[in-house]
């Protein structure tokens, strides 16, 4: 029988890693959320990695994590997996959203217009961009600019870090994408996780929810490739004779739907102040985020990944749900504590007086308000909050600024 668990709140920066070890004795199973970071340098990432694998390595030099969860495609939740030392870990199941399932037509739309729509704003932003850049890392200049492109390159497909997800770890793991088709929400049961249920909650499958899977009007998608490399082409960044011109591509793509119009759209919208446009798309990929509420005898723990308001309010409509959210115990806050990340109502209304809330943030000078103040404070009032960028609360320990863990008993219920 379960007796204890702990959770582990690695600092990944503007990112997330979260280990979650539920302990019989002094036997520990493992379940990993996430793992990646948009402002931490590949060795800062790979020695989290690193940590993770050791944590759920036994005496025997055996490592094994019953369930891998990717919430979301997110760089900076997924990056950390394209590292060649998970392939040595034995892993039970990996859950996925829905929206990652390759054989699902509206899932390979969305996840094709998202990565399409994420891959047109970079090539403008930065011709000849690396999918590997971290512009919120390291000491170069923090423009504006770098913080569109951040978002946009966490928006791409993230394809080694997914290859990993979808068919690494040692072993054959299953893969479940989830919820299922025609369940707005079901309870699902490990073999290797006695004792443990798993409520999923989303992403919904809601018309009005796909629709906030879908960046806003404003510039169209296409499909393959972006027609901003037949551009560089044009301006002389290839030899003659490789040039591949817009019509030409046109002609031997009939198929796509990206015109020089919608390019034009592109390299006007992609320069806003407010850099909107590049928010949209990651708002739109944030919105797949698999949503787990993981009860745990009388701890019920809710790890919503980065969902927002499209998800949420799908889910706080459903009297069902948020009867179940009323018995949390344990909040990882959604979004790095961002101003749409977690509704007010679940703040002051659902959630009770005696929640432990877990936010992995980091602060970037392009986004002063993540996180979010009035957010920051409405939870320190209500819930006993730690933040991955502080040192470790009373009742919570650090560990030389790699994480911070907390244990609670396990009581039967």
């Amino acid at each position: 029988m379960i007796d204890r668990l702990t959770i582990r709140m690695y600092d990944m920066g503007f990112g997330d890693c979260f280990l979650l070890s539920v302990w019989t004795g002094a036997r520990p199973r493992h379940v990993l959320f996430d793992c990646g970071s948009l402002s931490r340098s590949k060795p800062q990432v790979a020695k989290v990695a690193k940590d993770v694998i050791a944590a759920c390595t036994t005496a025997g030099g055996k490592a094994r994590i019953e369930l891998v969860v990717c919430t979301h495609r997110h760089k900076d939740h997924v990056c950390g997996f394209d590292d060649p030392n998970w392939a040595n870990v034995e892993v039970g199941e990996v859950w996925m959203p829905w929206t990652e399932d390759p054989s699902d037509p509206d899932a390979t739309r969305i996840r094709n217009r998202q990565s399409a729509f994420a891959l047109a704003l970079c090539s403008t932003l930065k011709p000849g961009f690396n999918s590997d850049d971290l512009p919120l890392a390291g000491a170069g200049p923090q423009t504006q600019k770098a913080a569109r492109l951040a978002l946009a390159l966490n928006s791409l497909t993230n394809e080694r870090a997914m290859s990993v997800i979808h068919r690494g770890f040692q072993g054959v793991a299953p893969r479940r994408f989830l919820p299922l088709k025609d369940k707005s929400a079901e309870v699902r049961y490990l073999d290797g996780l006695p004792g443990v249920r798993f409520h999923v909650l989303g992403p919904s499958r809601n018309e009005k929810v796909i629709a906030a899977m879908d960046p806003p009007d404003g510039a169209a998608y296409f499909a393959g490739s972006n027609l901003a490399f037949c551009a560089m082409n044009e301006t002389g960044a290839c030899e003659a004779t490789w040039r591949v011109t817009a019509d030409r591509y046109r002609a031997d793509n009939p198929d796509i739907t990206f015109s020089e119009a919608d390019q034009k759209d592109v390299d006007r919208l992609a320069d806003e102040p407010d850099g909107d446009f590049a928010a949209a798309i990651d708002n739109a990929v944030n919105n797949t985020s698999l949503i787990l509420a993981v009860e745990v005898g009388d701890q019920l723990l809710l790890f919503p990944g980065d969902a927002q308001w499209g998800s949420w309010d799908a889910i706080l409509q459903q009297p069902e749900i948020r009867d179940l959210l009323r018995r949390v115990t344990v909040l990882k806050v959604s979004h790095h504590g961002s101003h749409n990340g977690t509704p007010k109502s679940l703040v002051e209304t659902i959630l009770s007086e005696n929640v432990t809330a877990f936010m992995s943030t980091g602060s970037v000078k392009q986004w002063p308000n993540i996180p979010r103040g009035p957010l920051i404070t409405a939870l320190s009032a209500k819930t006993k909050l730690a933040r991955s960028d502080k040192t470790a609360p009373a009742g919570f320990k650090g560990h030389d600024g790699l994480y911070i863990e907390w244990e609670t008993p396990v009581l039967a219920i």
